[in-house]
Formats: structure tokens, sequence, C-alpha cells
């Protein structure tokens, strides 16, 4: 008598393992979605502190100039302007930003969105609890 003796997986073995296998992508896949989302807010993080010491220096430079009166100053760039001015040199152009100076040389309002967050404070230093989702636009800045 000949045995029969066939090598492989059938086919409820093959089922089993898609099965288990797509339980685990089930399981895994919302903490792999949430790691996304938090380096992009951290990354939205790094650059309103980006923005923040670009417009520190740029009013002390301004500050600086001979014969100029210490006034209450700001750093714009909107929807309306954001081709044309920018006003810190942001080298990415989705980033928006309302900045207002006292005299006194503190930042009285920092607005700024990137389309996806925006963060809108009239303290300092950067706090995390006051960056919010926007919405498509960037409707949180706008220039006066």
């Amino acid at each position: 008598m000949k045995k029969n003796n066939k090598k492989g997986f059938t086919l409820v073995v093959l089922i089993a393992v898609i099965a288990i296998l797509s339980i685990l992508l089930v399981m895994a896949l919302p903490q792999v979605l949430e790691l996304f989302n938090d380096s992009r807010e951290s990354a939205f993080i790094t650059q309103v502190q980006s923005i923040y010491r670009a417009a520190e220096e740029q009013y002390v430079s301004d500050q600086l100039v001979p014969n100029n009166e210490k006034l209450a100053t700001s750093y714009c760039k909107d929807e309306a302007n954001s081709s044309t001015d920018d006003d810190l040199n942001i080298s990415n152009d989705d980033v928006l930003y309302d900045i207002e100076f006292n005299s006194e040389g503190q930042i009285t309002l920092i607005k700024v969105s990137d389309g996806k967050y925006s963060y809108t404070s009239t303290s300092s230093p950067v706090k995390i609890g006051d960056i919010k989702e926007a919405d498509d636009t960037h409707s949180a800045v706008t220039c006066d």
C-alpha cells in the first residue's frame, strides 16, 4: 500500500493564519495612527517655537536700528499676503502667523496656523494646551 505523504498547508490553516494576522492588525492600527498624529503635533509645536524665536530676534534687530523709537511692532503673514510678504522669512509657506509686541518688547499676541493645527496665545512661552486642531483654512490667522 502506498502512503499519501502530501506536504503543505491546508486551506483551513491558511485562513486561520490570515484571521490571526487581521486581528493583530486591527489591534495595532489605532496605536500606529496615534503615533503619526503625535508626531505631526510635535512638528507643529516646533514650528511655533521657531516662529516665536524668529519674531523675538527680528524685534531685537529692528529695535537696534539707530534713531528707532521703541514702538509696538507686529509681524504677520496671512492668506492675503502669504505669497508676497513674509516678515520673518519663514521657509515653510504653509505656516501663517501674526505676532504682536508691546513697547517693552513683550509678546502680547501670537497666532500661528499650518492648516492642520492652530495656536493662539497672549502669553509666552508656548503652551501645548493652547494648540487646537484647525479647520481646512488658515482662518485663525488674520492680520490687521
